[in-house]
């Protein structure tokens, strides 16, 4: 249901699933009766009648009749293309497009987009944790030999721990706050060069040579193409960076509205205190507090010291 929500662009009908979803994960047991299902919290009468429908009958009939719908089918299938939202999603649905292989041969598809289709089955299905590691360490090895010294981390789902990753994620820094400056296009030549890189997504510009996406793939017959991020940053944002790159998302969103309701503001830039705020909008910034470790930055918050490991709910 949250996919099918998300594809037609149906976002708090969404987010509400999610928040049932990770009620259920937390659960000790399984549901027996619909009462139990209606105390957890996030879940109401309805999202309640949708649970105790699965747990007596094995499934739910209003996904059921919303994945029978061809034109929702199809939604669904193009959001799953990388660099394509709800938005274009159901435009290639309302131009007559039903398949991969229509769009491919007669869609008109971003570079981006076209990327995404290539590699279509690649992407969706997840590496073992392992080849994301390995990943890393060609990167780590290619910034080293550009800069010795340089702190390379693997973020994301690799970083809390996950077993299978959907994409790699990197963060560079250097302790020395300086020895980061100019390194990425260095380092990415080294991998276009190996051709360790296949395609190009986002690459480095005068207004931000900092980040770079793209599409990678280990040696070796059989290897599949990856996603991979690669970010520089200052020493002093790392911190902040690391906490925001590693995820989950939702819990960034619960990291930033507790931040936001402390009259601070947290994002992967920095934490920010006396925050001005005209209603839903930022006014000024207020002051940098230092965060030289993420254990700071829960400091900040008035929170316990949370490992990554436990950061995906």
């Amino acid at each position: 249901m949250v996919e099918t929500f998300q594809s037609t662009n149906d976002h708090w009908r969404a987010l509400g699933y999610e928040k049932a979803i990770i009620q259920l994960k937390r659960h000790p047991t399984e549901i027996a009766t619909w009462e139990e299902a209606r105390s957890l919290p996030n879940i109401g009468e309805r999202l309640a009648d949708k649970i105790w429908e699965i747990v007596q009958q094995g499934k739910l009939q209003k996904l059921e009749e919303f994945q029978s719908q061809e034109n929702l089918v199809s939604q669904n299938l193009f959001t799953k293309i990388w660099g394509a939202g709800p938005s274009t999603a159901q435009k290639w649905v309302q131009q007559g497009f039903h398949s991969l292989e229509e769009l491919a041969a007669r869609g008109n598809l971003t570079s981006q987009q076209k990327i995404g289709l290539k590699h279509f089955d690649d992407f969706l299905e997840k590496m073992p944790r392992a080849e994301a590691g390995l990943i890393a360490d060609m990167v780590a090895k290619a910034a080293l030999s550009v800069q010795p010294g340089l702190e390379v981390v693997p973020c994301g789902s690799y970083r809390r721990g996950r077993a299978m990753c959907g994409d790699v994620d990197i963060l560079i820094t250097h302790p020395d706050g300086r020895s980061h400056k100019g390194v990425l296009c260095r380092i990415l030549q080294i991998l276009h060069d190996s051709a360790f890189f296949t395609d190009d997504l986002a690459v480095p510009h005068e207004g931000n040579s900092l980040k770079y996406m793209g599409v990678c793939r280990l040696p070796g017959t059989g290897s599949k193409h990856r996603r991979i991020d690669i970010f520089v940053v200052s020493q002093e944002e790392f911190a902040c960076s690391l906490l925001a790159f590693t995820g989950s998302a939702h819990f960034n969103r619960s990291m930033r509205l507790l931040a936001r309701r402390k009259g601070m503001s947290l994002n992967d830039h920095g934490l920010y205190a006396d925050v001005c705020r005209m209603g839903e909008e930022k006014i000024g910034y207020g002051n940098r507090l230092p965060t030289p470790t993420e254990e700071s930055i829960f400091e900040h918050l008035g929170l316990e010291y949370r490992p990554p490991e436990e950061r995906d709910h």
